[in-house]
């Protein structure tokens, strides 16, 4: 069986922190499974645009995975003005001044290529069995192969639900993944409320949405080594004392800002003056009330620590150092950090 991957999603998160979320582990760690799998012939493509399909091919350069072999890079004049691009545009010589004419030059560039994706060139997906899509909406051009199987991967419906916590509101992606979805679709669902929600929303077959429950990865773990938490404390700038984590992108959605009024007033009303707040993760929409509520608090502000984004690596003994770790977020279609922590033996609120 012939399955193309979308790892558009791995390719942006390695230039964009933002977009380095758990959407992003959990599509690097399906990945990594069906390369591992022997009942399969495993294709990688970045279709959404020429330029996710750049970043596609920097990330897997790196070598932080086994599986760039299966990343399809075209042939012929497509391929070959790929690499010419590629070339040029990761040329370090290159003043400020040339990065921006050639940038401009660049993407009107992409308009035109886009056309010439590699990853959805027709031929490939004639002889592929299954397309899965796992972030973005359904590619048109995949609906006119009749062996072709769709696969999509929704997560949430959470900005069709609440709009409010989300910048665009009715324009959101997720309004287009559900209009691409078809009648002869598969769509799998990542816990049975997000089905649920699914179901709710648009006609579809029940049937035709599989849930696949999440789990926690290897990567987290009970850490007792001592001075690898010291270290990562140290790293981040976290002072060595008691201390609250959280992990999420900060924005409204996650409400953090009540994590930061339950904190204080914690403080406050125990009198507690070894208890540290350290929040992980990077900027989201609407960030600054966040910030704000810091601010608004002058006594107390040293004790709460802000680490933007934090790889995988550090996080065990992160989570393994905390007191207990807090997830109030409104509405989730799942969420695995209290997994995560749980995996590395912290109470969770």
């Amino acid at each position: 069986m012939k399955v193309i991957y979308d790892i558009s999603v791995l390719g942006t998160g390695f230039y964009h922190q933002r977009a380095r979320t758990g959407i992003a582990r959990v599509i690097e760690n399906v990945a990594l499974r069906l390369y591992g799998s022997d009942e399969l012939d495993l294709q990688l493509c970045a279709f959404q645009s020429f330029g996710q399909f750049l970043q596609a091919r920097k990330y897997l350069e790196q070598d932080v995975v086994p599986f760039g072999e299966c990343f399809y890079r075209g042939s012929g004049l497509t391929k070959k003005l790929i690499d010419m691009m590629t070339d040029i545009y990761q040329e370090p010589s290159a003043s400020k001044h040339q990065m921006r004419i050639f940038l401009r030059a660049f993407n009107y560039t992409l308009k035109y290529l886009n056309f010439l994706n590699p990853s959805l060139d027709q031929a490939v997906l004639s002889r592929a069995d299954v397309f899965h899509s796992t972030f973005y909406p359904l590619p048109e051009r995949t609906k006119g192969e009749a062996n072709l199987r769709r696969f999509i991967t929704v997560y949430d419906l959470i900005p069709i639900l609440y709009p409010q916590y989300f910048e665009f509101n009715e324009d959101h992606l997720i309004h287009e993944v559900v209009n691409s979805i078809a009648p002869g679709d598969w769509v799998v669902a990542i816990s049975q409320s997000t089905k649920d929600d699914l179901c709710n929303y648009k006609e579809i077959d029940p049937s035709r949405v599989v849930v696949t429950h999440l789990a926690a990865s290897d990567s987290f773990y009970p850490c007792s080594d001592t001075e690898r938490i010291k270290a990562v404390k140290e790293k981040y700038r976290i002072p060595p004392a008691p201390y609250i984590l959280s992990l999420c992108t900060l924005e409204p959605r996650k409400n953090i800002a009540q994590t930061i009024k339950s904190f204080l007033s914690l403080l406050q009303e125990n009198r507690l003056s070894d208890l540290n707040l350290v929040l992980v993760g990077t900027k989201g929409w609407d960030f600054e009330h966040i910030f704000n509520e810091i601010s608004n608090a002058p006594a107390f502000r040293d004790r709460i620590i802000v680490t933007g984004y934090i790889p995988d690596e550090d996080l065990a003994p992160l989570y393994s150092g905390a007191m207990m770790f807090v997830y109030p977020s409104f509405y989730e279609g799942f969420g695995l950090p209290p997994l995560e922590a749980m995996q590395c033996g912290v109470p969770v609120i």
